[in-house]
C-alpha cells in the first residue's frame, strides 16, 4: 500500500509542475486561483537567463510576459513579514504575487491593479514555494526601505 501511494505521488508532482512551466523551465512561483474556472499565474525561469510570467485559464495561455536584462521582473522581500513579492507593470495594469514565509497555514496571494487601483485580489489555493529567491539578471531586487518609504507602492 505504501509503495502504491509513493508511486502515485511521484506521478502527480511532475504533472502539477508541467502545467505551470514548460519543459526546461524552473518554477519560481505560482498561484492557482479559486473559482469555477481553472486559472493559474506562474513565474518560470529558463536556462537562458529569462523569467516568464504565464497566466492560464483552463490550461490555455492568456498572457505571457518575458523578462530579461532590458525588462526586469521586480522582487521585494518585506523584512517585516518575510513575504517575497514578485511584480511587474504591463501597460495600465500591474500584477503582484506574494509568497509568504514558508510555514504552516501560510497562503500565497495575487493582486491585479488597473491605473494603480486594485481590481482583483485573491488568496491562492496552494503555495508554490518554488525558487522565489533565484538569482537571475532578469530580476531587479527592490530595497525594502524604498517600498516602505513610498507608501508601500510596488511594483
Amino acid at each position: 500500500m505504501k509503495l502504491i501511494l509513493f508511486l502515485l505521488l511521484i506521478m502527480i508532482i511532475p504533472v502539477s509542475y508541467a502545467e505551470s512551466c514548460n519543459i526546461g523551465e524552473t518554477l519560481v512561483a505560482s498561484c492557482n486561483l479559486p473559482g469555477k474556472v481553472k486559472r493559474s499565474a506562474s513565474f518560470c525561469a529558463s536556462d537562458n537567463h529569462e523569467i516568464r510570467y504565464y497566466f492560464k485559464r483552463n490550461n490555455s495561455l492568456e498572457l505571457q510576459v518575458d523578462f530579461h536584462n532590458k525588462r526586469k521582473l521586480k522582487r521585494w522581500i518585506d523584512l517585516g513579514t518575510y513575504t517575497v513579492y514578485l511584480g511587474f507593470n504591463n501597460g495600465i495594469y500591474s500584477y503582484v504575487i506574494g509568497i509568504p514565509e514558508e510555514k504552516p497555514g501560510a497562503v500565497a496571494f495575487m493582486e491585479v491593479k488597473k491605473n494603480g487601483k486594485a481590481i482583483s485580489s485573491y488568496n491562492c489555493l496552494s503555495n508554490s514555494f518554488g525558487k522565489k529567491e533565484i538569482e537571475d539578471e532578469s530580476i531587479e531586487n527592490v530595497e525594502d526601505s524604498s517600498v516602505r518609504d513610498n507608501g508601500f507602492i510596488f511594483p
